[in-house]
Parts: C-alpha cells; structure tokens; sequence
C-alpha cells in the first residue's frame, strides 16, 4: 500500500518537474540543485465495511533550487503547490521557503480501495486496486 501512495506521488512531481532529479534516499553527496527529496513519514491503513480500506500518506518533500538557476524557491514552491492541486487525494500543506532558497513542505495523499479475492474463498490470495482521492473528509 504504501509503495501505491508513494509511486502516485513521484508521478505527480516528475510530470511536475520532469527534468529534475527526485531522490527517496538520503544523499549525503554526489547530487546538484535544483532536486526534490522526498521521504515517507507515515501510513495508515484502516478497513472498513465489506472489502474496502481507506488509505492515507504522509510524506515530507524538500526540494531546493539551483543557485543560477533562474526558478526561485518562491517559484518552486509555486510549482510544487500546483502540481498537487486538482490531483485528487494529494495536497501539498505547511510549505515554506527558507533563507536559502531550499523548500520544505508536507505531502498527503488519501485513497480508497478495494480487497479483490481471487480462487475460492478460503484459499485465495488477497489483492487490492487502489483509487486516489476516495478519502475526501
């Protein structure tokens, strides 16, 4: 479940970005800006009636310009809001711009799914689909 949340929300920013890297491990050294980082900060899954689940995902994204490149981090942040606006279930939240240009924010993305049994009952493996944006509060 968390791999589906995760790979929604590197669609988004690379149809976003599509020339930047976007790294989902720590780099200690080695990258150049302007890059994206994000990490997964929590999942949770909760069932409910019959075979459906809701799902959401938290995720932290910090992404910091090139120093001559001419995207300033307030345009980035622009960017990365938008990229996240009307993608249903996802919303990029508590975005910053610190001193320095790099962007720190707060990604969510919410589902619904759906168990799908396959053989007979008992025996079955269980699998899921999953569709963005079913968990509106």
């Amino acid at each position: 479940m968390e791999e589906l949340l995760f790979q929604a929300a590197l669609s988004a920013l690379g149809e976003a970005f599509p020339d930047m890297p976007v790294f989902t491990e720590k780099v200690r050294q080695g990258y150049e800006d302007p890059a994206v980082f994000l990490t997964l900060s929590e999942c949770a899954v909760k069932r409910e009636m019959g075979n459906r689940f809701r799902a959401e995902g938290t995720f932290s994204l910090r992404a910091g310009p090139g120093k001559e490149d001419a995207l300033s981090g307030a345009e980035m942040l622009s960017q990365l809001e938008g990229a996240f606006r009307g993608k249903d279930g996802m919303a990029l939240s508590e975005g910053k711009v610190l001193a320095d240009g790099t962007i720190e924010g707060t990604l969510t993305a919410k589902a619904i799914g759906f168990w799908q049994e396959d053989g007979p009952p008992l025996m079955g493996k269980m699998n899921y689909t999953l569709e963005l944006g079913g968990g509106k509060d």
